[in-house]
């Protein structure tokens, strides 16, 4: 793609919906149906909410008509008025919440206004709902206020108003969903210039009074959406996930129906429903029963004879085995960050053969989430914001993407390398799942022993660990937790500070390796940074004189990268296109590749020296074993270490051997070793005294080039024998290609 090429790309993608961030594709195959079709009678309908065999319609003003849910009538059974009825109360959306009030038929009913420019804007009414035969009654129990004061200078993002309430009743929290903007196309012109924005309070109880006001001293949680729809609906919260509906059907193609689903776990929308020609009413909220979304809908009777229908529409269906890396992120796009991913650690179910029970752990740990690991990014990145704003150079997408960022630097200078908060939960969650996944290693007197690196997240994350196995089995002693450089030569003998280091190894895996050149290349004939720096500021050429252009727009997307393992993010993927989406996860992927992966050009170092790190796990572990201990005995280091660990294990792909960067794309990945990535040797002793292992990356089986027992349950002499001739292979390599 030559220059001119990529910079009228550039320009058309800032303008184009969907044009640079990577989204799931829709969902395919979805049921919807008319469950119910209403009467058109009263105001315009808006909230929804179901509990047993009843479903509460709300209408504009506060006026609720209860169909018979399990009949699926389409005529009221009963209605009756909210105790917050009022001409300006929109009623926009309902949610059921944990308590129920003193002689009351119902959960507490969350009622959101949803009127921009109403004096109630900021207020969410909590009813009780009282039930005889077919009567239904209301009180006030509480009113909620949200003071949205502050924010900024907290580090959070702030709202536009008319927040949606939902209340998560699984996790007990309460969301208030909003925007920084109206997201009306006249306030809205750009999807880059909003996110969608959910905030985390908790669930006031009836006993903090009659009226209750959240500030920001009461904010949880915050997650920031990337926005790519408008017209705000309501929605519910379900697993951590808020469903949430936009759009007005057919009376507004432009603003079709459409549902999305944010996890607020990962923090991304992982699901994505284009409904315009299943659903042409105007979409107004939805209720979660029975592993189906119901979705209440309104129409304008001026305009059509349709009327205002109840929706069920199938929940999202799990989707097929990506094929290849870029289906891989296209499912899952925080991939697309390599080592910076988030992955959500789901514990494999395996069972051991009969008889054998799992009496030790060793293994190796990298660190949790953590901010970008140098001390230029941060200040480089937001110097070159600041300097093109003072000098008036931002693009109108580069004043966005200054926007959201202003507000965001005190989250993230000074904290280079640092542990971010959930880094020390995917910590402390590891440990805890140890404990729950193999409670015989932690029974009577178990060994606890860890050592880490001299790197202080390296440290906190062994801290933390230990502290989640802690907080299931109080009162384990501790045996050995130790930090230190002299560790280096085996948990990470890539590091700079490694005792004994040679110049050949610095030739290989530093950043001026000997695979620099072929890195740049790769590089250059994948990224054109003039496009991006003509996409972020209008005078890119004045820039260039400061900055080196693929330096810096790396630096913009190791931010993006970064997002995901912060507890406060941003969205800033679509800062690239797609197409350098791909590129930049190839590119960067090789370099890792390249620096521990099996590169001919060097020589076999770059692999090699990961055995001595296996040698040190099979080695403790023999030990340990020889000494009649149970318990664990863990590693805590670095991504690079565990790649090679990995490939000298000879795991899956990760031996590949070649040249080739797009063949080694489609093989060997680097966000297969993501933030809080675990390499686990578990041991199981049999009713014959032998000892078998499972071997497991990210809490999943791996499968070995040997011959395994049952499933991937390995003898260990076997395993030992076989990987102890192997790195005595190596280290014969290393000594003969060491100068």
């Amino acid at each position: 793609m030559n220059t001119r090429t990529a910079c009228l790309l550039g320009a058309l993608l800032i303008s184009a919906s969907l044009q640079a961030q990577i989204y799931p594709a829709p969902e395919r195959d979805v049921e919807c149906t008319v469950f119910l079709s209403k009467e058109r009678r009263g105001n315009a309908h808006q909230g929804l909410e179901i509990w047993g065999d009843c479903l509460f319609a709300l209408e504009d003003g506060g006026n609720v008509n209860v169909h018979d849910f399990s009949k699926a009538s389409s005529v009221p059974m009963a209605s009756f008025s909210l105790a917050s009825s009022r001409p300006d109360n929109h009623a926009n959306n309902a949610s059921f919440g944990i308590q129920t009030a003193s002689g009351a038929s119902f959960p507490l009913l969350y009622v959101s206004n949803g009127k921009v420019g109403s004096d109630i804007e900021w207020t969410c009414y909590v009813e009780s709902i009282t039930r005889r035969g077919r009567r239904f009654s209301s009180r006030l129990a509480q009113t909620i206020t949200l003071d949205p004061s502050g924010w900024e200078d907290r580090g959070f993002a702030a709202i536009f108003g008319a927040p949606s309430w939902m209340v998560d009743r699984e996790r007990k929290a309460l969301w208030v969903f909003s925007a920084r903007k109206r997201t009306v196309q006249k306030v809205t012109r750009h999807e880059y210039e909003n996110q969608y924005i959910a905030t985390r309070f908790r669930v006031p109880s009836l006993g903090e009074g009659e009226k209750v006001v959240l500030t920001v001293d009461d904010i949880e949680d915050q997650v920031v959406f990337p926005f790519d729809t408008w017209f705000t609906q309501a929605g519910c919260v379900h697993d951590g996930k808020i469903y949430y509906c936009f759009g007005l059907g057919a009376q507004d193609p432009s603003r079709p129906s459409r549902i999305r689903v944010y996890d607020t776990d990962t923090r991304t929308i992982s699901a994505r429903y284009e409904l315009q020609e299943q659903i042409p009413q105007e979409m107004e909220d939805i209720a979660i029963v029975g592993g189906w979304m119901y979705v209440n809908t309104n129409v304008n009777p001026a305009k059509t004879d349709m009327k205002p229908c109840v929706y069920r529409v199938s929940l999202p269906k799990s989707r097929p085995q990506p094929q290849g890396p870029v289906e891989e992120i296209m499912q899952d796009p925080g991939k697309a960050a390599g080592v910076y991913y988030v992955q959500a650690f789901r514990p494999d179910a395996a069972e051991a053969p009969q008889g054998y029970k799992p009496f030790y752990i060793n293994g190796y740990f990298r660190h949790g989430a953590r901010h970008i690991d140098d001390d230029t990014t941060y200040p480089r990145v937001y110097g070159a914001l600041e300097k093109a704003d003072s000098s008036g150079i931002l693009t109108d997408f580069g004043k966005a993407i200054y926007a959201r960022l202003k507000p965001f630097k005190k989250n993230v200078m000074y904290r280079e390398g640092d542990l971010t908060l959930l880094g020390y939960r995917q910590s402390r969650e590891l440990g805890a799942r140890m404990v729950e996944n193999y409670p015989e290693v932690f029974e009577g007197k178990p060994y606890i022993g860890a050592e880490a690196t001299n790197v202080l997240r390296v440290s906190a994350t062994m801290q933390s660990v230990i502290e989640g196995i802690l907080q299931k089995r109080s009162g384990l002693a501790i045996d050995r937790v130790e930090n230190s450089r002299s560790f280096l030569p085996y948990l990470n003998p890539y590091g700079s500070v490694c005792p004994g280091r040679t110049v050949r190894d610095a030739a290989v895996v530093s950043g001026k390796g000997v695979w620099r050149d072929k890195y740049e290349t790769l590089r250059g004939s994948k990224i054109d940074a003039d496009a991006f720096l003509s996409r972020i500021f209008s005078d890119p050429e004045s820039v260039k004189s400061e900055y080196d252009a693929y330096d810096l727009e790396w630096r913009f997307w190791l931010m993006a990268s970064l997002m995901q393992g912060l507890d406060r993010q941003v969205p800033l993927w679509d800062m690239f296109t797609q197409e350098e989406i791909m590129a930049w996860a190839e590119v960067e992927n090789y370099k890792y590749f390249a620096q521990k992966g099996r590169e001919p050009l060097t020589g076999g170092r770059g692999a090699g020296l990961g055995a001595r790190t296996l040698r040190h796990i099979l080695e403790e572990s023999r030990f340990d074993i020889v000494a009649g201990k149970h318990g664990v005995n863990l590693n805590f280091g670095h991504d690079g270490t565990l790649m090679a660990v990995m490939a000298n294990l000879q795991a899956g792909d990760w031996a590949v051997e070649s040249a080739d960067p797009e063949e080694i794309f489609q093989k060997w990945h680097y966000w297969d070793i993501p933030m809080g990535a675990n390499l686990q040797f578990v041991f199981y002793r049999g009713p014959q005294d032998d000892i078998l292992v499972r071997v497991m990356l990210n809490e999943e089986d791996v499968r070995l080039p040997l011959e395994a027992e049952k499933d991937a349950f390995y003898s260990w002499s076997d395993l030992y024998d076989y990987y102890i001739h192997h790195c005595n292979a190596v280290e014969e390599m290393l000594d003969e290609t060491k100068k």
